[in-house]
C-alpha cells in the first residue's frame, strides 16, 4: 500500500497501539516508535523503544512493500497490547 493508504488505513480503523506512535517520512529520538523514512532510494522500516536507539527492521526499495510490512508491525503491536491489557 501507498503512504496514503497507510495513513488512511491508521485513521479509519483506530488501531490502539498504547505508548507507541507511528512516525513516517523521518527517523525520531522520541520513545515508542513505529515508523517508517525513505533515506538515497530506500525506504527503511523501523523501531525506538523507550531508551535505547532506533533499529532498521528492514530496507526496501518499493514504497508499497515499505508501508505493507510497517501495517503489519503496527498490527502485532496491537495484537500484543490486546494480549497484554487483559
Amino acid at each position: 500500500m501507498t503512504k496514503h493508504e497507510f495513513l488512511d488505513r491508521l485513521k479509519n480503523e483506530n488501531i490502539n497501539l498504547a505508548e507507541y506512535i507511528v512516525v513516517v517520512d523521518s527517523l525520531t529520538d522520541e520513545p515508542f516508535v513505529l515508523g517508517c523514512y525513505k533515506e538515497n532510494n530506500t525506504w527503511k522500516i523501523y523501531e525506538k523503544k523507550e531508551r535505547s536507539g532506533h533499529f532498521i527492521i528492514d530496507e526496501v526499495q518499493n514504497e508499497n512493500i515499505a508501508f505493507d510490512e510497517l501495517y503489519e508491525l503496527v498490527k502485532l503491536q496491537e495484537k500484543y497490547i490486546k494480549n497484554r491489557d487483559k
